[in-house]
């Protein structure tokens, strides 16, 4: 528990700082996409029907290295930060190329690892499972494996939910927010002074992006947030766990609730394309929202939807845990994730049988 404030104002100054940045960028950077090449092309898969910048994640990731250099103390800027911020930056620019110029899956893969094991190597990695199925410390060789696999995972997770207006971005601010608060809970100012920048840089970009988006987030934003969300859970619990505090089963529960529905999301995916024969990275429009899309509901609310449901997750992990173990916490995070995805899925298959019920009468 903190015993100060932490410097509030300060953290506004760096909320404000990063909304600001990013505001004034994006509207230079849109103009600038379509010369760079950074749009996303209309396809088969996609939902628009024009042009796109794709620049969003380049526009968050200059605002929050501009901020961050300008704003934050080097003191407080020290040990994992600036690895895990070259690491971003590394990623953020294999995205820019790779939405410009399709890299192959596996030279994405390649980066994305060795972006991880780097991370992994200074320190920021899943030293103890704290009691989830009765897990504590995990061998060393484990703890790259598991982080490495973990790292990846959710970075390609948050690139495959990023498919209608508003969903990658609202999710990773809620999640930004409350890796702020834990931040602050547990007295780690290094972690807030990064998070509470991307904060607004993340609301600036959802100004832009919202429902008709005239701008996309693309692969140098996406994969760099579940990347970097998920690699500064796992500093805050592991700092939380190095002082002996006995809020680390809380964080983890938190950490694993933010990553849920994404998570979730693009294993029931992967499962789906592997069942049918195909590649489990043969794109396809079998996510969630694309299921909501045809039930023709609005993007803003597909959004709120799964925003809803993910909130839900999050808000009720850390309270269920007063009562039930971690295992139990985290086994309930799973099904009421997986609920909601067969419920929409369920409410899916009604409705192309209803349709075709009427076509066959109308004949």
């Amino acid at each position: 528990m903190p015993t100060e404030l932490d410097g509030i104002p300060l953290r506004l100054l760096g909320f404000v700082l990063g909304l600001g940045v990013c505001w004034a960028l994006l509207p230079v950077l849109i103009r600038l996409s379509p010369r760079l090449g950074l749009v996303d092309r209309p396809n088969s898969r996609k939902v628009h029907q024009q042009l796109i910048p794709a620049i969003g994640g380049l526009t968050i990731g200059l605002a929050l290295l501009a901020v961050s250099v300008l704003y934050t103390p080097m003191q407080v800027l020290a040990g994992q930060q600036p690895v895990l911020i070259l690491a971003s930056l590394v990623l953020m620019v294999t995205g820019v190329i790779d939405d410009r110029l399709n890299l192959p899956a596996l030279v994405r893969l390649c980066i994305q690892l060795g972006c991880a094991l780097a991370v992994t190597h200074y320190g920021i990695r899943l030293t103890s499972l704290h009691g989830l199925f009765g897990i504590q410390t995990l061998p060393l060789l484990v703890q790259y494996g598991l982080t490495m696999l973990i790292l990846t995972g959710m970075a390609n997770a948050f690139n495959l939910i990023d498919g209608i207006d508003g969903l990658a971005g609202s999710l990773a601010l809620l999640n930004t927010l409350v890796l702020s608060g834990l931040a602050w809970f547990l007295h780690q100012p290094g972690w807030l002074a990064l998070l509470c920048p991307l904060a607004g840089a993340l609301l600036a970009f959802l100004k832009f992006n919202w429902r008709p988006a005239r701008l996309f987030m693309g692969d140098g934003g996406s994969v760099v947030l579940g990347f970097l969300m998920v690699s500064i859970g796992m500093a805050l619990m592991e700092g939380a766990y190095g002082q002996a505090n006995a809020y680390a089963p809380q964080a983890l529960c938190l950490i694993t609730a933010c990553c849920m529905l994404p998570v979730i999301d693009a294993l029931r995916v992967f499962g789906s394309r592997m069942m049918r024969g195909n590649s489990p990275f043969a794109a396809d429009r079998n996510h969630m929202h694309h299921w909501l899309l045809k039930h023709r509901f609005a993007h803003s609310e597909i959004t709120l939807r799964l925003l809803s449901v993910h909130s839900l997750v999050v808000i009720l992990s850390p309270v269920a845990l007063y009562f039930l173990s971690i295992s139990t916490v985290f086994i309930g995070q799973i099904g009421v994730t997986i609920g909601y995805t067969a419920l929409i899925q369920l409410s899916h298959s009604f409705l192309q049988s209803y349709r075709l019920v009427k076509k066959l009468e109308s004949n």
